[in-house]
């Protein structure tokens, strides 16, 4: 039986904290579950603009170095009207980011957008709601994230295959 290989976005605002944040916890976990089988594909973007190009938060680096020994940055990008068709889950880290992906969509899509666009808390076992944004606030709301984030991503990760803890 071929296992269905899963394309994961992760979305928030700028995409500087958040979601970079998650698409490098995921990218760490999928490599030591070695479950690149199942999660073939995962990325970030934000919605807000402006950010676009600009790299990785310095404390999202430090947090996610200092958590896994674990070298992660990327360029922020932004939601593109085609990452509705490439991904096959996308998951806003917030409702502002959730409704302005729907939005973004538009009527031909909205109807079948609740299998793919979900809040990104629907997974995290401890429950559910808005993942705070850390912009602008000290190393310790960015711990308070990534223990959300690294919950989240296990569960997810284990939603689809089963692990065990290395």
């Amino acid at each position: 039986m071929k296992t269905k290989q899963t394309k994961i976005l992760f979305v928030c605002l700028g995409n500087i904290c958040r979601s970079p944040m998650a698409h490098g916890v995921m990218q760490y976990l999928v490599d030591k579950y070695e479950c690149q089988n199942v999660f073939c594909k995962i990325d970030s973007c934000g919605m807000y603009g402006e950010a676009e190009g600009t790299q990785t938060h310095q404390r999202t680096i430090l947090e996610i170095q200092n958590q896994l020994n674990y070298q992660f940055m990327k360029p922020s990008r932004n939601w593109s009207a085609k990452d509705y068709d490439e991904y096959d889950l996308i998951l806003a880290m917030d409702k502002s980011n959730y409704f302005a992906i729907l939005k973004q969509l538009g009527k031909q899509k909205i109807s079948d957008a609740a299998q793919k666009v979900k809040l990104f808390r629907d997974f995290d076992p401890k429950g559910k709601g808005n993942v705070m944004n850390p912009y602008g606030g000290e190393q310790i709301k960015y711990t308070q994230v990534f223990q959300i984030i690294e919950r989240t991503c296990k569960n997810i990760i284990q939603s689809h295959v089963q692990i065990q803890d290395k």
